[in-house]
């Protein structure tokens, strides 16, 4: 008999990250397990929407999907969570659910409050410190009061856990020194983030690609985390060397920022494009890149 597990992701499946990190590792597993995905939704992309539905059908999996809140900022997290107790609690009962895969620190919450409430398993994939990244990003301050709740929550989860699951063997050694955990046992792995190879392959470059127009690729995000400033400033360079060059931006919801900071750099607009697309598209855009950048 097959278990059930119930996947949180505060990541949305009609989001590129969600089908590339999350929808194509479950897919592969429907025949060991049964699988309900639980995540929290941006898009009202009604075709996008029928895409992944069908997706869902025909690898056999469960979806559960719940609107994304974005502000006000802190209260909006805290209606996620709420709806999503509810949510994850009436599909735990009725589906018998044996394990809650948490992905990040918020679904988290929702995942050990089941633990507690009805005793399932709880694996908790924490990626990287989203709580010190949101710090390191300057979205928090660290003396702040949603930091050291946050850090609260981090140590509920690790001490709690009944599976861990970093992306590096670096953030183990990292949690290993935490003075909480000193007599505790962790049971933990490293699952790196994958790519599907063959579905990226590396295009052969014609061997005058540098004395025809050479694309400089950039995919995703370009905030928080991201020196987008650094890219313009490189691809400036590249121009100066390479006067036919372009640069090629593959971004979901950022055109206009990426416009106004690409055009303060007074590069004009036949050099750069911004090509919104959905996962499937993307290896395809890859191709017709000569090189990527990203800081």
């Amino acid at each position: 008999m097959k278990r059930t597990i119930l996947y949180i992701s505060y990541d949305g499946m009609l989001e590129p990250l969600g089908q590339s990190q999350v929808l194509s590792y479950q897919e592969r597993l429907t025949d060991e397990f049964e699988i309900h995905i639980l995540s929290y939704e941006k898009s009202s992309d009604e075709s996008l929407r029928k895409h992944v539905i069908e997706r869902f059908r025909g690898a056999g999996l469960h979806w559960h999907p719940l609107k994304y809140h974005k502000n006000p900022a802190g209260l909006s997290t805290a209606v996620d969570i709420a709806h999503g107790l509810l949510k994850a609690f009436f599909i735990a009962r009725n589906y018998k659910v044996d394990i809650i895969h948490a992905r990040s620190y918020v679904p988290a919450v929702i995942a050990l409050g089941l633990k507690k409430v009805l005793g399932v398993k709880f694996l908790f994939d924490m990626r990287g410190f989203w709580v010190d990244e949101r710090v390191d990003g300057g979205l928090w301050k660290q003396n702040s009061y949603i930091y050291k709740l946050s850090k609260w929550f981090e140590s509920k989860f690790l001490l709690n856990a009944d599976f861990i699951i970093s992306l590096t063997h670096a953030a183990v050694r990292e949690i290993k020194k935490f003075p909480y955990l000193a007599d505790h046992s962790l049971r933990i792995s490293v699952i790196p983030t994958c790519a599907d190879l063959s579905r990226f392959k590396l295009a052969n470059l014609p061997k005058d690609s540098f004395n025809n127009k050479f694309i400089l690729g950039y995919v995703g995000s370009i905030g928080t985390w991201y020196n987008f400033d650094a890219v313009i400033e490189a691809f400036k360079e590249l121009r100066l060397q390479q006067p036919r060059s372009k640069l090629l931006i593959v971004n979901q919801n950022e055109n206009e920022l990426i416009s106004s900071m690409v055009a303060k750099a007074d590069i004009a607009s036949e050099f750069f494009e911004i090509i919104k697309a959905t996962h499937h598209e993307i290896p395809t855009l890859m191709q017709e890149m000569s090189a990527g950048i990203f800081f």
